[in-house]
């Protein structure tokens, strides 16, 4: 076991990078952060960043964090780290990036020949394979790329020259069996996403060590020559275990731009009708089940923009976050913000709610602005509650405590709301640096400090504060959850697809 007394983690995400050093309880003890060049789209639906941001920022914020008087370099055991998810980079023979970074917020399709009688599943994620579509669009690129690189996997090659990468990175349309967790053995799937084996990368397990800091690494980092690199898992798993959540009864609820449920299983089930996503985990040998809500905090934001004004206005004057002052008068508000009910559609969920759009239903002349953001807070919880049977069914484990992580969770009244919404006890972890945190526990489990996943959560997380559910205000969400919830979307489908139509004709 090593007797150094941090690790390190590197939470590199679509809008920004972390540097953070922890302790063995799961303390920062000092971070840095940058933000990344926005993702830009030269064609409506694709989201494009560039490589040499992701390295450029990442060794910006490592010098800032070891110039730091509080940290000293040969304290530090390891280094993990954890990214945005789906990205895939080509590079050619040296490594060197050949294009941006086709990142997880890509849309686009490709249409691909492939021979009669195969699953429509098979058609699907090779029209959504970004191999397909360079090989399609782009065929110098395509013919000049060596590998297809994840973003932790190039980042991992920056600093040790290898390449590598963790299972629990392995997210997307990859040639990877998830069941398995290794990349496929026979040819067939490399040919329907359009690439080879060879172009991929080695793969180990999350708090496996990938490689160490090279010395030209060093020099552009200013980390320590030879410290061990870890390999952990994407930002939700990361979060998943971050928030201490390792299964065992307890679900992770994450309250990000996008909100998502779900859990850590020890085994592996796929939904054959996307309601919802299994992952590797960064608990290694198992899978975290994720329920997404497409439009989850982001909802929050464009409340802000669209109707908070007058909230900026008084939260500049108080010189505190727009925020606060919203959460301050929903804070006054009755659960079930007096009859008002949003389902949060802005983006439909793929197989419970297909064709849905956003509804606010209820308004009578009581009601304000406050009303309706406290309502939009509850239409979340709502929405999510939706995955907890559904999880509970397939992977066979009763829930019985929820963990929040995520700007959300910064919210009293956001925590409540879910404990009354889910009528359960909801945790707060002693971090906001949840993902980090995940990715931390892993260089923990590479240094020995722990003899697993489990006993590594249970020393270095824990709950800054759990809210209980309020039994008055538990049997109101009941009645509004089954009684209007549950009954919007069938009712008012063909509306939505009116709606739709409608639109799609105006443009």
């Amino acid at each position: 076991m090593s007797e150094k007394p941090f690790v390190l983690a590197i939470d590199s995400g679509t809008q920004s990078v972390r540097a953070i050093l922890f302790d063995r309880k799961g303390d920062v003890v000092a971070k840095e952060a940058a933000p990344h060049e926005p993702y830009f789209s030269l064609r409506p639906g694709w989201s494009e960043q560039h490589p040499e941001d992701y390295w450029t920022k990442l060794c910006l914020v490592t010098r800032r964090l070891m110039a730091r008087p509080e940290v000293r370099k040969d304290r530090i055991a390891a280094c993990a780290i954890t990214t945005q998810r789906s990205g895939v980079i080509p590079v050619d023979a040296k490594g060197n990036p050949l294009r941006a970074c086709i990142t997880w917020l890509d849309q686009r399709l490709v249409r691909v020949d492939l021979p009669p009688g195969l699953p429509d599943f098979l058609r699907m994620v090779a029209a959504m394979s970004k191999m397909n579509w360079l090989k399609e669009n782009e065929p110098d690129t395509y013919e000049r790329t060596a590998r297809f690189l994840s973003v932790s996997a190039w980042l991992v090659f920056k600093l040790t020259g290898r390449y590598a990468d963790s299972v629990g990175m392995q997210v997307g349309v990859l040639p990877f069996d998830l069941a398995a967790q290794k990349w496929y053995e026979d040819d067939f799937m490399y040919d329907v996403l359009g690439c080879r084996r060879d172009q991929f990368y080695d793969l180990g397990l999350p708090g496996q060590v990938l490689g160490e800091v090279t010395a030209s690494a060093a020099a552009e980092t200013g980390l320590p020559q030879g410290l061990p690199i870890v390999g952990s898992a994407g930002d939700k798993q990361c979060e998943t275990l971050g928030a201490g959540c390792t299964g065992h009864g307890t679900a992770s609820l994450s309250y990000g731009t996008a909100a998502v449920i779900g859990t850590t299983s020890r085994t592996y089930m796929a939904s054959p009708t996307l309601e919802y996503y299994t992952w590797p985990s960064a608990v290694p040998g198992a899978w975290n089940p994720e329920f997404f809500l497409y439009r989850g905090y982001w909802l929050v934001s464009w409340f802000k923009e669209q109707f908070g004004y007058k909230e900026s206005l008084e939260a500049d004057a108080e010189g505190v976050a727009a925020e606060e002052i919203l959460n301050r008068e929903a804070a006054k508000l009755p659960a079930g913000s007096d009859g008002l009910v949003v389902q949060p559609y802005w983006t439909p969920h793929p197989a419970l709610a297909p064709t849905a759009r956003g509804v606010a239903v209820g308004w009578t002349d009581v009601h304000t602005r406050a009303h309706l953001y406290r309502a939009v807070l509850e239409g979340i919880a709502y929405a999510l509650r939706d995955g907890l049977p559904i999880l509970e069914r397939d992977f066979g484990e009763k829930i019985t405590q929820v963990k929040v992580s995520g700007g959300g969770a910064k919210s009293d009244v956001a925590m409540q709301v879910t404990a009354d919404v889910f009528g359960l006890p909801v945790a707060r972890p002693h971090t906001t640096e949840t993902c980090a945190l995940g990715a931390a526990i892993n260089a923990a489990m590479a240094v020995g400090w722990y003899r697993d996943a489990d006993e590594a959560a249970a020393n270095m997380t824990r709950a800054e504060r759990v809210f209980e559910p309020i039994p008055a205000n538990v049997a109101v969400y009941e009645e509004l959850y089954q009684g209007v919830h549950r009954k919007l979307y069938p009712a008012l489908k063909e509306v939505h697809e009116v709606l739709t139509a409608v639109q799609a004709k105006a443009r």
